[in-house]
C-alpha cells in the first residue's frame, strides 16, 4: 500500500526546468508569435523551483512593444502538466485571434503561475488531499516569491516605453486563495511617506477562489473606511474632504472581483462542513465578533466568515449577474467559436450588460484532457448557439472597489466551469469596462488606481477598530 502511494505522488517538479541545452524551455508560443505562453513553477514552501523560468517570462515581456499580459494561477487537482495548462493557452490565443489585436499588432502574453496542487494522481484518493494542498496554497501566497514574481512581471507590461500595456491577473480556486492573499496587502500598501501606491497591475479576478472570507472581509471593511459610493458620479471617492481626480474610482473599475458560481457544491457546501470539522478537532469555539462591512456598525461572530468562501458569503456578496432575456447575434462578427466573447469585447460595455451565445453543457470538455495544446489546430463552431443577455447589478452589502459577484450555472457550471465558453464571454466584458476603447475604437492604456492617503477616521470610530 505504502509503495502504491508513493507511486501515485505528482512529480514535484519543475516540468519546463530550462537548461544549458534548452534556455527558454519555459517559453512556448505558435511559430507565427501571434502569442506567447511562459511558465513559472514554485514549490510547496513557495519557493520558485526554476528561476531562470522568471526571467525568461520577463524578458518576452520586455521585448513586447504593446504588451497584454495575463497571468493565471491555477487552482486545486492542477499543476504545470495538467489540462488546465492547455486551456489557459487556448484562451490566451482565442485573445490574439481577435481583430482588435491582430489590427492594432499587441503582443499576448500568457503567464502561468504553477504550484503542485495536484498531491495524488488516483482517482478518488486525491480528493482526500483538499486540506493539504489548501495549506500548501497558503504557503505558497504567504512567501515572498510569488508576489516578487507577480509585481516584476507587471512591472516590465508597464515600462514607460511600452506604447500600450495591460497587466490582467487572473485566480481560480485555491489559486484563486493563492492570487487574494499575495495580492491583498498590495492593494492597500502604504510608502514610508504616508501615501498609497497603486498596484503595477490593472484588473484582478478570482473564480471560484476556495479560501476563508475573512481576509476578505477584512480587505472590504478597509476599503469601505477609505471609500464611499457617489451616486451621481457613479463612482466610489475617497473618504477625505475635497476629494481630487486622483481618489476616484469609476465603480466598473474595482480593485479585486471575485466571481462565485451559484452551484460550485466544493466551496459552497463542502467548504463550510470541511471547516467545521477542522474547528471541532481543533477545539476552537470562541470567535470574537466582528464588523459586518457596510453595515452600519453591525457586529456578527468571525466564525460566519471561517466558513464561508468569500462568494458564498451572504454578508459580502455585493453584485448578481441576473438574466435579461434572449439575445440576438450583433452583425459583422468575425471569429466562428464563442462568438459572444468578440461580441462583447469589440465595444465598450453600457449598462454593464453583456451576452453569451452557448449551452453552457460541458461541450468543451472534448478538448484539453493533457497539457499539450496544438495553437494550429481549429476548435469548430458548436452550431447550437443560444444568445442571451446578462447584467452585472448592485445588490447590497457594502458598496466599494471589491466586486464579489453571485454567477448562474449557465455562465459557470460549478467549481471548475471558469475556462466554459460562457464563462470567457463574461471576462470579456469585464475586461472591456476596465480597459474601454477611445473615440476612435482604439484601446488605450490604463491609469493606476488610486487608494485614498487619508480618509475620515469617523469610519474606524462607527466600527469600533476592526
Amino acid at each position: 500500500m505504502l509503495a502504491i502511494l508513493l507511486g501515485s505522488c505528482a512529480s514535484y517538479g519543475p516540468y519546463h526546468a530550462n537548461t544549458a541545452a534548452e534556455p527558454l524551455n519555459s517559453v512556448r508560443g505558435p511559430a507565427d508569435g501571434r502569442y506567447k505562453f511562459a511558465f513559472i513553477e514554485f514549490g510547496d514552501q513557495g519557493s520558485a523551483l526554476d528561476t531562470s523560468q522568471r526571467a525568461a517570462a520577463i524578458n518576452v515581456i520586455r521585448q513586447a512593444q504593446r504588451p497584454l499580459l495575463f497571468v493565471y494561477i491555477h487552482g486545486w487537482m492542477n499543476n504545470a502538466n495538467s489540462g488546465d495548462v492547455c486551456r489557459f493557452e487556448h484562451f490566451i490565443d482565442m485573445v490574439s485571434r481577435l481583430p482588435e489585436v491582430t489590427q492594432g499588432k499587441i503582443n499576448v502574453i500568457g503567464v502561468y503561475i504553477a504550484w503542485r496542487g495536484k498531491d495524488l494522481s488516483i482517482p478518488g484518493l486525491d480528493l482526500l488531499t483538499f486540506w493539504n494542498r489548501k495549506l500548501t496554497g497558503g504557503s505558497v501566497a504567504a512567501q515572498n516569491s510569488c508576489l516578487a514574481a507577480i509585481n516584476e512581471l507587471a512591472l516590465a507590461a508597464r515600462d514607460p516605453g511600452k506604447q500600450v500595456h495591460h497587466c490582467v491577473l487572473m485566480g481560480h480556486s485555491f489559486g484563486g486563495l493563492v492570487l487574494s492573499n499575495t495580492i491583498s496587502h498590495s492593494i492597500l500598501d502604504v510608502s514610508s511617506t504616508g501615501a498609497r501606491n497603486a498596484s503595477p497591475w490593472d484588473m484582478a479576478v478570482l473564480f471560484n477562489p476556495a479560501d476563508d472570507a475573512i481576509g476578505t472581509r477584512q480587505l472590504v471593511s478597509e476599503l469601505d473606511y477609505l471609500y464611499k459610493y457617489d451616486p451621481t458620479r457613479g463612482a466610489y471617492v475617497g473618504r477625505t474632504p475635497g476629494a481630487d481626480q486622483g481618489v476616484v474610482m469609476k465603480e466598473d473599475h474595482p480593485l479585486l472581483i471575485v466571481l462565485q458560481s451559484e452551484n460550485d457544491m466544493a466551496t459552497g457546501a463542502f467548504f463550510p462542513i470541511g471547516q467545521g470539522l477542522a474547528n471541532t478537532v481543533n477545539l476552537h469555539y470562541h470567535w470574537d465578533k466582528v464588523p459586518v462591512p457596510g453595515s452600519g456598525g453591525q457586529k456578527i461572530s468571525e466564525g460566519e466568515f471561517q466558513t464561508h468562501t468569500p462568494g458564498n458569503d451572504r454578508y459580502l456578496v455585493n453584485f448578481h449577474v441576473v438574466p435579461l432575456g434572449a439575445a440576438t447575434a450583433p452583425a459583422g462578427l468575425n471569429t466562428y467559436e464563442n462568438r459572444a466573447f468578440e461580441a462583447n469585447i469589440r465595444q465598450n460595455v453600457r449598462g454593464r450588460t453583456f451576452l453569451t451565445s452557448e449551452l453552457n453543457n460541458g461541450h468543451e470538455k472534448q478538448f484539453c484532457r493533457g497539457p499539450d495544446y496544438n495553437p494550429g489546430e481549429t476548435r469548430p463552431p458548436t452550431g447550437k448557439e443560444d444568445w442571451q443577455r446578462w447584467q452585472f447589478v448592485y445588490t447590497g452589502n457594502a458598496r466599494v472597489p471589491c466586486w464579489i459577484v453571485r454567477v448562474p450555472k449557465e455562465i459557470i457550471w460549478g467549481h471548475g466551469g471558469l475556462w466554459s465558453d460562457n464563462s470567457v464571454a463574461m471576462f470579456g466584458a469585464l475586461y472591456r469596462m476596465h480597459f474601454p476603447l477611445n473615440a476612435e475604437g482604439q484601446a488605450v492604456s490604463s491609469q493606476r488606481a488610486s487608494v485614498p492617503s487619508a480618509p475620515d477616521t469617523q469610519r474606524l470610530n462607527q466600527d469600533k477598530l476592526h
